[in-house]
């Protein structure tokens, strides 16, 4: 049994343009690498987007918070309320936190 002449042209013609197709089918995986790494580039930018704009909104509103609070002046006083030559003596509470700090390295 002999196969139809229109089949083996047909092979031919496969046969013959195969170096075509293979570029046909590069162009294509080209076109969609591209367009793969063009989606992929703006959907991470938008993330990124997304992900500053929400750190900013918790950095202004820690600005904001910190914009309510005591003059520096008021919180300096409230720290030591002392005068300028007592400011390196010992504070009644230094005492009570070396002894701390001694019985966490005992117990350490």
């Amino acid at each position: 049994m002999t196969a139809p002449t229109g089949l083996y042209r047909t092979m031919a013609a496969l046969v013959a343009d195969l170096d075509g197709q293979h570029r046909r089918e590069r162009a294509a995986y080209e076109r969609g690498y591209r367009d793969g790494h063009r989606s992929g580039w703006e959907t991470g930018y938008g993330h990124a987007h997304h992900e500053m704009a929400d750190r900013w909104a918790h950095l202004a509103k820690h600005v904001r918070e910190l914009a309510r609070t005591h003059p520096y002046a008021e919180l300096n006083q409230r720290r030591w309320d002392g005068n300028r030559a007592d400011f390196a003596r010992p504070r009644p509470t230094d005492r009570q936190r070396l002894r701390l700090a001694a019985q966490a390295r005992r117990s350490a």
